[in-house]
Parts: structure tokens; sequence; C-alpha cells
């Protein structure tokens, strides 16, 4: 039910976006031009005072970055060093920072951070933000490359969300104008294959339907798209067959910010972030016994086991591409940090 009532929402927004592809390659123009590689001579408005400087974007990066490294290290760990380390994040980045603060998952990780590549939108609607990509080595030594958005509130700024690009994978180029800023597309941009406000949905349902979902060939296979629905289907045949439970994990697109900026190919490189909801079911079952609720999750359960259900819910970091219109390529995610926050036994 659930992917119908998904494909229903989003088959009337598709079917407008293949109408706009179809008819900007009938010989007429098209309704939006893709915009200027990097490069090339800007426009008047273009070169508008940015609302963001890439000065006062690098202070920010050092200073938040900073304290995370300072705090991390605090030895023994006072409620004032969570606090702080808390308002330091913002959005799925502190749903993650507060599980990890709190000492829910382990000791909480150190890090060190390379020199950022910084990404300053020169023209932005809303809520100020800017994103960097940075290398990131943990205490044994590992890098990681990393994705990161920043956003401007009331309180100041943050530090909104961290998605690790995949080994191997490198970031896309991002266009930028002579001045170094980048260029931000609004959530309904349809010079590119999915406007980013659609994104997430999509590869939420790619996760849910697999390869034989309407999304295929939008959104390209791999672990965190189609595995995940392989994973799904796997674990709901083992479970009513050797549990005596119902399993289920469904995804949704979270209500946190979704940013997008664009890549020197005309495509976009779109920061957003999904909610995975995974139950585990006895009552149905007369045969079935209590849950076990896995070691690493039992201080945030509160529980060992649950009589009736095990409900987990995963908060998850994606920074994904996705090509140009009428270019005929599936978006693909390339990056991703995620982890469970909240578990609930009944």
């Amino acid at each position: 039910m659930r992917g119908r009532g998904r494909r229903n929402l989003l088959a009337p927004v598709l079917v407008l976006m293949a109408v706009a592809t179809a008819c900007s390659g009938s010989g007429g123009e098209p309704a939006e031009k893709t915009p200027s590689a990097a490069g090339s001579t800007p426009s008047p408005a273009a070169l508008a005072e940015p609302p963001v400087t890439l000065a006062e974007a690098e202070r920010v990066v050092a200073g938040i970055l900073g304290a995370q490294e300072v705090l991390s290290r605090a030895t023994p760990r006072q409620d004032a060093d969570v606090r702080n380390l808390l308002e330091q994040t913002s959005d799925g980045q502190q749903a993650l920072a507060r599980v990890a603060a709190g000492g829910l998952v382990g000791t909480l990780p150190r890090y060190t951070w390379g020199r950022p590549q910084l990404l300053v939108p020169r023209a932005q609607r809303g809520s100020h933000w800017f994103a960097a990509i940075v290398n990131r080595w943990d205490r044994t030594g590992d890098t990681r490359t990393a994705v990161l958005t920043f956003k401007h509130e009331e309180k100041g700024w943050s530090l909104s969300s961290t998605s690790l690009l995949e080994p191997g994978t490198r970031a896309p180029e991002i266009a930028k104008d002579l001045q170094g800023y980048a260029t931000a597309l609004d959530s309904e941009d349809m010079t590119v294959a999915i406007s980013p406000r659609l994104m997430a949905p999509l590869h939420a349902t790619s996760a849910e339907e697999g390869t034989g979902g309407f999304t295929a060939g939008l959104v390209a296979e791999g672990p965190r798209t189609t595995g995940y629905a392989d994973e799904i289907t796997d674990n709901r045949r083992r479970y009513r067959g050797e549990e005596c439970m119902d399993y289920d994990s469904i995804f949704a697109a979270s209500s946190y910010p979704v940013h997008a900026l664009r890549t020197v190919d005309g495509g976009a490189m779109v920061t957003y972030s999904l909610i995975r909801t995974t139950t585990v079911t006895t009552v149905l079952h007369p045969c079935a016994t209590e849950v076990r609720v896995p070691p690493k999750d039992r201080k945030l359960a509160g529980a060992s086991s649950a009589n009736k259900q095990l409900r987990t819910v995963e908060t998850q970091l994606y920074v994904s591409t996705v090509p140009a219109r009428n270019s005929h390529r599936p978006a693909r995610v390339i990056g991703y940090l995620g982890g469970i926050t909240k578990v609930f036994a009944s």
C-alpha cells in the first residue's frame, strides 16, 4: 500500500517532467536554459553581493569543526560539553550527534579535519547556507571524504548534515563564477532530470520497491537504493519463516532541509535526508517469542527485549548527483552517513 501511495503522489509530477522534457526537444526553445558552466562570463545579476562571503564561510567551518575536535577529546566529559557539542549541530546531524554525545553508542568518535573546499552559493533564498567538501581522519588514520552542509539560524551557524562519500567515489565538480561562488538550485528546478525536492521521495521508493519499482531508470541501482529493497525482502522471509514474526521497513523523506548546487555538466549535487522505520512484530503470531533488542541498541530502547513489537528509527543523511535534463542518465547516490536515533520496545 505504501508503494502505491507514493506512486500516486509522484506520478503526476513525473508526467509533467516528461512532458517538459519532450517539449524541450521538439525544436523550440526550452522553458529554462541550463546555466553557464564555470569559467564563462557571469551576468550582472550573478555578481550581486553574496549574503554569505567565502571568508565568512571559512571562519564558520574552522570554528565548528575546531570546536568539535576539542569537545570530543574532553576527559571527563561534562554535561556542558555535551550541550556545547549539540549547539554546534542542527537537523539530521543533531539527531545523530545527540545519540553519540549521550554515550548511547559507545565512545564519542574523534576526528581530525583537513582543509575544506568551500561551496558557497552567491544567491540564496530562505535560511542562509553553504556546503564544504573536506577530508576526515579517525583515530585509526582511516580517511574519508565528507560533504558537509552548514546553515544559519537565530542561534547562529550550525552543522546541518554530514555525508561520507563512498570509497573510490569523487565529489562532482561544482560550477563556480569568476569569484569562486557556486549556484544554488531552487527546490523545483526543472533543468535537471529530478528536481531537488523529488530526490528524497524517489530515493525512498527505490529503497522499498527495488529494481521492479517505477523509479527504475531514474535512480541508479546500488546498496543504498535497490540494495535496501533486497535486504527487506530477505529479512521479511527470514523473520516469517524462522522467527515466526512480521518484519517491515519503510523509508520516507525527512523534514530536514534539501540543498542543491549546480555541477559543471549542467546537473546538480543534492543533499537531503531520509528516515527509515523498521518494525518486528510478534503479536499476530501465537508461535512467536519475544523480540530480542540488539545489544548496541539497548541503551536507546531501555530494554533488552520486546514482547509485542520492536521499532527502530534510523536517520540517514545523503548526497546524490542528478544529471541534466535530457541526459537519459539516472541519479546516483554517492554519499551516506546514518545511524539509529530512536528505538521503541513494547
